[in-house]
């Protein structure tokens, strides 16, 4: 847990990101600030989203849970960890609490929107975003792993545009995004927490020093 200095610098612009969001939301409504940023699109805007997006796909996870294996078996179980945490979480409150809650599309109506082609537009299932959770529990988890100030910086970048391409491609509201980073943060540090506090020495050792301790 010594390395959460470096993980300040992706804490506390998250932090300015969700403070500005919830001044937004306070003076204004989900379908104004929607219908707000929606106006602003362009065709390389179009192509950039419709990638960074994937950058919150649970996917990530099923590439990120061997890699950490690389590193030791105590970030393969944080990782692990991180992604039960975030599937549970999101699982539960999209499809039982807030089940059926209408997305942007269906809410304002794809007539009024622009919409960016080539994009399957969801409409049901909107609080919390999915995707910005995933990103900004499993980006924020990697800053412990970095331990690197601008590293750090840079995976929150990371996460808040996979969290803009949410609203930019009408799949979710501010509300839905600015949960989903709330949520991310809280689901990946309980992990860490978690895994951390496991004090086995061999779960620290690297792939080389399991197979030399097992030869």
């Amino acid at each position: 847990m010594k390395r959460i200095k470096s993980c300040k610098f992706f804490i506390l612009p998250t932090l300015v990101f969700i403070a500005l969001s919830g001044f937004f939301l306070f003076y204004s409504n989900r379908s104004e600030i929607h219908f707000y940023l929606n106006q602003f699109h362009a065709d390389w805007a179009d192509r950039l989203f419709k990638t960074v997006t994937h950058l919150g796909d649970g996917a990530i996870f099923a590439l990120a849970i061997p890699l950490a294996f690389i590193k030791n078996l105590r970030w393969f179980f944080i990782v692990a960890c991180t992604a039960v945490i975030v599937l549970f979480v999101t699982g539960v409150l999209k499809q039982w609490v807030f089940q059926g809650l209408p997305r942007p599309a269906l809410f304002l109506g794809e007539e009024n929107l622009y919409l960016v082609p080539g994009v399957k537009i969801h409409t049901m299932n909107s609080f919390p975003s999915g995707h910005t959770t995933a990103a900004f529990a499993f980006y924020f988890v990697l800053c412990f792993l970095i331990d690197n100030k601008v590293g750090s910086f840079v995976l929150f970048v990371l996460a808040s545009l996979v969290g803009y391409s949410r609203m930019y491609l009408s799949q979710h509201f501010l509300i839905d995004v600015t949960v989903g980073a709330i949520l991310g943060v809280i689901c990946g540090y309980l992990a860490v927490v978690l895994i951390s506090s496991w004090k086995r020495d061999k779960l620290d050792g690297t792939i080389q020093d399991l197979v030399k301790g097992n030869a």
